[in-house]
């Protein structure tokens, strides 16, 4: 259930889903994908209340490159390293790079320039979708050990799959290139597709494979992450000309609804728990991208880095509230946690 982004940086989930959108360069987006339209806006939420100030301050965990997921024991991956009680470990031998961890300890990222799944026991390749890619990414984890992704080759189209019980499946599109981004425990799927070279729609895929659009604020979306209860999460350009990348929240069955505060330049919704947690990031107008989390219809609550004017993301929350990211400064990234509930 994920993402990613920044002007400057690396990672999280969204960048590495669908490309940049509308000319952004993959450096200005730590968040996750794109895509849009679809099903009929069900009304906007009340404008969010600025987050007070007295947040809890991000942790350090002395990792410098961003982390990516914790689990529900609070057992953290970056991009290469696992960091369990205080302490630093390899990733699993044979796992080049993580991206997702369940709680059964099961770790999914890539392995060979491909997909891969450290099962507790052995590393997994999964393959690529179609014959004719070259590379694949897992950017999705459930708890019963289903995987989802992107598969393509450069220059060529994506394709999204999920891959459960030894078999790769490629979910259907629209008319381009697609992608998938989270998987819940019930197998639903969320990502992106897109309608020829020309819109980007943020979608849901049944476990069956049937694709459902979950609608926008106008312009571009992408579904960046989806829990237990079928809520999904992203962003979605509104419909005027320049409009601002939103933070949005799609609650089943219902339109986008913005999440994060008014004014901000750009937004976007990383992750949610089956409480509702919502963490990402923002870009208020003169000031440094700020991660953030919401509750509910509660206040947006911007966190503070470790370095006061260091540019942060929150890349994933687990069932306690507890958040990772990254925090940037000038020469280097660092692997953040945030203590939840609070």
């Amino acid at each position: 259930m994920r993402i990613r982004w920044r002007t400057r940086v690396t990672a999280g989930r969204a960048a590495a889903l669908a490309g940049p959108p509308l000319g952004m360069s993959l450096v200005s987006l730590s968040l996750v994908g794109l895509s849009v339209m679809g099903l009929s806006l069900v009304g906007l939420a009340t404008p969010a209340r600025a987050g007070r100030t007295d947040d809890p301050v991000l942790q350090d965990l002395g990792i410098a490159e961003c982390a990516r997921d914790v689990n529900g024991l609070g057992v953290v991956v970056t991009d290469t390293h696992v960091y369990r009680q205080g302490r630093t470990y390899p990733l699993p031998r044979g796992l080049d790079t993580a991206s997702r961890i369940n709680d059964q300890g099961q770790i999914a990222g890539t392995a060979g320039g491909v997909a891969a799944l450290w099962d507790g026991r052995s590393v997994v390749r999964l393959g690529v979708a179609d014959p004719a890619d070259t590379y694949s990414y897992a950017t999705g984890l459930n708890e019963r050990g289903v995987v989802v992704g992107t598969s393509g080759s450069f220059g060529g189209p994506t394709h999204a799959f999920v891959w459960r019980a030894g078999v790769m499946h490629v979910l259907p599109g629209l008319s381009g290139n697609a992608g998938a981004s989270d998987v819940n425990d019930a197998g639903l799927v969320s990502g992106y597709a897109w309608e020829g070279a020309a819109t980007q729609r943020a979608v849901v895929w049944t476990p069956d494979g049937n694709l459902t659009q979950l609608g926008t604020l106008g312009g571009h979306s992408l579904a960046a992450a989806i829990n237990n209860r079928g809520d999904a999460v992203g962003y979605s350009y509104s419909a005027s000309p320049g409009g601002s990348m939103r933070a949005v929240r799609w609650l089943l069955g219902q339109g986008p609804v913005p999440v994060d505060v008014d004014g901000a330049v750009l937004a976007l919704a990383a992750d949610v728990n089956d409480r509702g947690r919502v963490v990402g990031n923002l870009a208020p107008v003169g000031g440094p991208q700020q991660g953030f989390w919401r509750d509910g219809a509660g206040p947006v609550r911007p966190v503070r880095p470790v370095v006061a004017g260091d540019t942060t993301v929150l890349t994933a929350v687990n069932e306690h509230g507890t958040a990772v990211g990254c925090e940037f400064s000038a020469d280097e990234s660092r692997a953040v946690l945030r203590y939840g509930p609070h």
